[in-house]
């Protein structure tokens, strides 16, 4: 059967360190992609490949245009870029499928603009079954990009790891109003359990690696080598993340759900609504055989298109009974290591990027798995 054809809009340029227009989400599926052998094109040349060479993972052929494609995929950072949609996305009579990634932090994002009610499907990261979203939202995932992987690939044995949590996230200036909820009612009840690793890297200690020094730069300084070793050589990590909000209803308000959220934060409250939830954290975590904590999913509403299980494959905190989590892991120690090994297995066979790949054409263009096992991966361009 003839596989679709995919078009990706990028920005034209990856910009600084500092200001790097990072597509992680089309970079993932550009990955997966490849992996499957199902052609792809982009309007500009993105994801420099090696240091050594000006090859990039997607390419521009100004012989192939969206009209030659079945689907057309782009990120947030194009409309940020351009303050507007591609011009002539919408046009009457096109035949391909139009696909907005929705990895904006917040609840009211870019794709509740009237101009997005046109797509044909909106993945939405941070998605909730607590909120009301316009029809064409799906649950979407950050899930596992092919660079964090080969930095993870080296597991350490259980019996190797460090007995200790680590909590070290990234953004320290603003800091997300559940991680303060965490750091005043969690970590001190679990610290006596697992000592608390605080150890982070600073943004100025970049890797001085050619290699690493360009995924850096490319990841607008998200890429630290020494980070993912300290995931692997710890037994578990704090990877919670997100703002309470308030009622349902004060979504459709942008200032009355901000001020309320920030109320919520400053009294020190909690509620059952999350937003921001997903993160590269949670991902790396999963994937480093680190046992991955946070709040409680279902009981939360975080929605993922395939969903992992408490207690099996991370350890999912219940707020309102903190008590309780504290006491299982005291009692079943043996517990931890079991969900670093299911957790690990669980995020990869699930969100590395041939699987993500797999899903989204399943979705977009009505595929089966079956339809997969005759394709022919194309050749690996890093190599």
């Amino acid at each position: 059967m003839n596989m679709p054809r995919v078009y990706f809009y990028t920005t034209s340029t990856e910009g600084p360190p500092e200001g790097a227009y990072f597509q992680d989400l089309i970079v993932n599926l550009a990955t997966g992609f490849k992996q499957l052998g199902i052609e792809f094109h982009a309007n500009y040349n993105y994801w420099k490949i090696s240091p050594e060479s000006d090859l990039t993972l997607l390419q521009h052929n100004p012989e192939i245009t969206p009209q030659d494609c079945d689907i057309v995929v782009l990120e947030r950072q194009y409309y940020e870029e351009n303050g507007c949609l591609p011009p002539g996305l919408f046009a009457s009579g096109r035949q391909y499928k139009t696909v907005y990634l929705d990895c904006h932090d917040g609840i009211r994002t870019l794709g509740w603009l009237p101009e997005f009610k046109d797509f044909d499907f909106i993945f939405k990261t941070h998605y909730s079954s607590h909120t009301k979203y316009p029809d064409n939202f799906y649950p979407w995932a950050f899930g596992l990009s092919e660079r964090v992987l080969k930095e993870l690939e080296n597991e350490v044995p259980w019996a190797e790891k460090q007995q200790s949590l680590l909590v070290n996230f990234r953004n320290q200036k603003f800091s997300h109003s559940l991680r303060g909820y965490i750091q005043k009612s969690y970590i001190p009840r679990i610290k006596d359990i697992l000592p608390i690793n605080t150890a982070f890297d600073n943004a100025a200690d970049f890797p001085q690696d050619p290699y690493h020094y360009l995924r850096w730069s490319q990841t607008g300084r998200r890429h630290y080598p020494n980070y993912y070793r300290r995931l692997l050589e710890s037994q578990a990590c704090a990877c919670f993340g997100g703002f309470f909000l308030g009622p349902w209803y004060t979504d459709f308000h942008d200032r009355t759900s901000h001020y309320l959220s920030k109320i919520i934060s400053i009294l020190g409250l909690n509620t059952n609504r999350i937003g921001q939830w997903d993160s590269w954290r949670f991902w790396e975590s999963m994937a480093a055989g680190c046992v991955t904590l946070h709040v409680d999913f279902e009981k939360y509403g975080f929605e993922l298109p395939v969903m992992p299980e408490n207690w099996r494959h991370y350890i999912g905190v219940d707020l309102d009974n903190i008590p309780e989590s504290i006491a299982r892991i005291t009692e079943q120690p043996e517990l931890l290591e079991r969900i670093s090994a299911e957790g690990r297995a669980w995020a990869i066979n699930n969100y590395a990027p041939k699987a993500t790949a797999i899903r989204f054409l399943e979705t977009v263009a009505n595929l089966k798995a079956a339809d997969f096992t005759q394709l022919q991966p194309k050749v690996n361009l890093a190599k």
